[in-house]
């Protein structure tokens, strides 16, 4: 009787691990794809004289992370429709 129970024990946990690792493997393959929402740049600027503004090295670099983030998120919309 006990032997029966402590199998069922293991097959239940065990059936309940595979079930999670199912169902987490898509969210590795895509993590941040679902949603596609990069989170904006902290963006820094000073106005120069005579006009205009100077992004310093740090902004322009966000930007660009930015700017591929929002890429990958398009190509992966586009292979992936729906």
């Amino acid at each position: 009787m006990r032997l029966k129970r402590t199998q069922r024990l293991v097959m239940l946990i065990g059936s309940a691990l595979v079930l999670a690792a199912c169902q987490s493997t898509p969210m590795i393959a895509t993590p941040d794809y679902v949603d596609c929402k990069p989170t904006p740049p902290q963006l820094e600027w000073y106005e120069v004289d005579g006009g205009g503004i100077y992004y310093p090295q740090r902004s322009v670099i966000n930007m660009q992370l930015y700017i591929e983030d929002l890429n990958s998120c398009i190509d992966y919309h586009q292979a992936n429709p729906g």
